[in-house]
């Protein structure tokens, strides 16, 4: 299971659930909905790493222009497999590694043991298996929310429409179907919108309507609030 190294654009945006909603419809017309997606959305389950003085914490919150983040992803607790992925940003810019590892191995990654990461043999795996262990990262927080997706893949246009955030900071297991949910961002959706070099005229078009402000929300950070009141 190789993994993927990606270069893209990520803007973000706050909408309202009214002009999401009508900003889906348009959408539909021109743009492909994920197909993983049950009655056009589904559900993204990260568990996020930080280390021990929350260096990614702090970085984000003090706007640095250059940042990163580590997470391990699922969208069903009965998959078998996950992604251990590395979020790099330089401004609105990001470098996204992305590694496929078995449900075995993820749950002893959600454990804080990253050995598993030397049977795939990449450099990537490598990689990311030097940052876990010499930067002391450790399990922080869970972080879920309902997702629809649209894609263009002529552009590798990806834009998609976040809700319902809510976090688990007490329990960490990342494979519990029934954790201590706190709603953290409920009045809104997030909107992101990928892609790798232009964002396609017809695609702006449609979003011009809306007067869009680009935000830099943090579900990682906000998903924090009980750790966030200490390391400051």
């Amino acid at each position: 299971m190789p993994a993927l190294s990606v270069y893209r654009s990520e803007l973000k945006y706050i909408m309202s659930y009214a002009d999401a909603a009508q900003l889906k419809i348009k959408l539909d017309a021109f743009l492909r909905t994920d197909e993983h997606a049950e009655d056009g959305s589904y559900r993204v389950k990260s568990l996020y790493y930080d280390t021990p003085c929350s260096r990614d914490f702090r970085d984000k919150i003090n706007g640095l222009r250059t940042r990163q983040k580590l997470r391990l992803r699922i969208y069903s607790e009965e998959q078998p497999t996950a992604k251990l992925e590395l979020k790099s940003k330089e401004g609105n810019y990001q470098h996204k590694i992305s590694l496929e590892v078995s449900k075995d191995d993820a749950r002893i990654l959600a454990n804080g043991i990253y050995t598993p990461l030397f049977q795939y043999r990449s450099e990537d795996a490598m990689r990311l298996y030097a940052m876990l262990t010499v930067d002391g990262y450790r399990p922080a927080v869970i972080v879920e929310y309902d997702r629809t997706a649209y894609s263009y893949p002529a552009f590798d246009v990806r834009l998609t429409f976040d809700s319902r955030v809510r976090s688990s900071e007490m329990n960490l297991n990342l494979y519990d179907t029934n954790l201590p949910w706190n709603p953290i961002f409920t009045d809104a959706v997030i909107l992101e919108v990928k892609f790798n070099q232009n964002l396609p005229g017809f695609v702006q078009k449609i979003l011009r309507p809306y007067r869009l402000t680009q935000t830099s929300f943090s579900k990682y950070c906000t998903g924090r609030p009980f750790a966030g009141s200490f390391i400051y």
